[in-house]
């Protein structure tokens, strides 16, 4: 009877583990790689033709955004407007651990593609729009990532001014359905000055538009 018992003990226990999620490490990349340039001055992200032939983000979602500062807005889509001068800003007191930037992946219309899929993640991390605004907010250090409510990775970030990578392996965003990914602050690099957590880009690359 005793054995029995402890048999079971050791079964609940095991299977109370939490699963782990793999685990994508950023890889730096250059500002050069991803922006053009207007009379020498940095220019739109990602110019000319790119994922985005193909893949259309329809939909931002956030938990929270801090508030507009006169005229500059902090939201959603401020991550995913091809502009390393604007950033998403979490709203909260602190560091924002738990807040999270989603996008909606609309596939519904009739000319979508039929094998359009997501690889990487090109991520500017933090308020970009100087350095001194870079260094004085919080930067994302672990991002955990879920896709269509169920986790599927945790991003590991650089702390770097400048454009880094991140390859996930695949995502197929299947036809005539919308996609969900969301992207959830783990952990942070403190900022100087603020407690705020930002987010200047974060785009997508992958296969199936050329």
């Amino acid at each position: 009877m005793k054995i029995l018992f402890c048999t079971i003990y050791l079964f609940s226990f095991s299977a109370s583990v939490p699963h782990q999620i793999p685990v994508f490490k950023a890889v730096q990349a250059k500002d050069a790689d991803f922006m053009g340039k207007i009379d020498d001055e940095p220019a739109e992200v990602l110019p000319g033709c790119s994922w985005y032939c193909g893949g259309n983000v329809t939909g931002f979602k956030v938990s929270s955004s801090l508030a507009p500062a006169g005229k500059i807005s902090f939201s959603a889509n401020k991550a995913h407007d091809f502009d390393i001068t604007t950033a998403w800003v979490e709203g909260k007191p602190d560091n924002g651990i738990g807040e999270y930037l989603e996008y909606a992946i609309d596939m519904t219309a009739d000319n979508a593609s039929q094998k359009l899929g997501i690889t990487q993640i090109i991520l500017a991390n933090g308020y970009k729009k100087s350095k001194a605004t870079w260094q004085e907010n919080a930067r994302v250090k672990k991002l955990k990532m879920v896709v269509n409510g169920k986790p599927y990775g945790m991003l590991e970030l650089l702390d770097a001014i400048e454009f880094q990578v991140i390859d996930i392996g695949k995502i197929m965003l299947p036809p005539q359905k919308i996609t969900t990914i969301r992207f959830e602050i783990v952990e942070v690099f403190p900022g100087s000055k603020y407690k705020d957590t930002a987010i200047s880009e974060l785009l997508f690359d992958g296969v199936g538009v050329h």
